[in-house]
C-alpha cells in the first residue's frame, strides 16, 4: 500500500452528499479509503445554518476541525478542535454560529449511519 500526501484538503473537489440526520446537503471529499479494514478517511464541509439530528456509527469516529466551528456533544470546537466518539455511541454534530464548518472525519471501520 501507497502512502497518500495531500499538501491542502481544504482544497481538494468536494462532492454533494444527503444523508437523513442532515436538513440540507453537506459537501464531502474522500482522503483515503482502506481495502482490508473498511476504514475511510473524509474531508466534509457543513453549510451555514443546516441542522442535524443525533446518529450514531458503528465504526468509531475522530473528528478534527480545519475551519468555522462545530458544536459536538454540546461542546463548541473550533479551528484544530479536536473530537472522538466510539463505535455505537450517541452523538449530535452540527455547525455553530452563523457560519459554515469544515472538518477532516476519521472512521476506523466504513462508514454507516445510524439515526436515533
Amino acid at each position: 500500500m501507497e502512502a497518500v500526501v495531500i499538501c491542502d484538503v481544504t482544497q481538494l473537489d468536494l462532492t454533494e452528499s444527503r444523508q437523513p440526520i442532515y436538513d440540507q446537503p453537506v459537501r464531502v471529499g474522500t482522503l483515503y479509503q482502506d481495502p482490508d479494514t473498511g476504514a475511510e478517511h473524509y474531508i466534509v464541509e457543513y453549510p451555514a445554518g443546516m441542522r442535524a439530528t443525533s446518529h450514531r456509527h458503528t465504526a468509531a469516529q475522530t473528528i478534527i476541525v480545519l475551519q468555522g466551528q462545530l458544536n459536538a456533544n454540546g461542546q463548541l470546537l473550533g479551528p484544530g478542535g479536536y473530537a472522538h466518539f466510539p463505535g455505537g455511541a450517541v452523538m449530535h454534530h452540527e455547525p455553530a454560529g452563523n457560519g459554515g464548518c469544515t472538518f477532516v472525519s476519521i472512521f476506523d471501520g466504513p462508514l454507516d449511519v445510524i439515526p436515533e
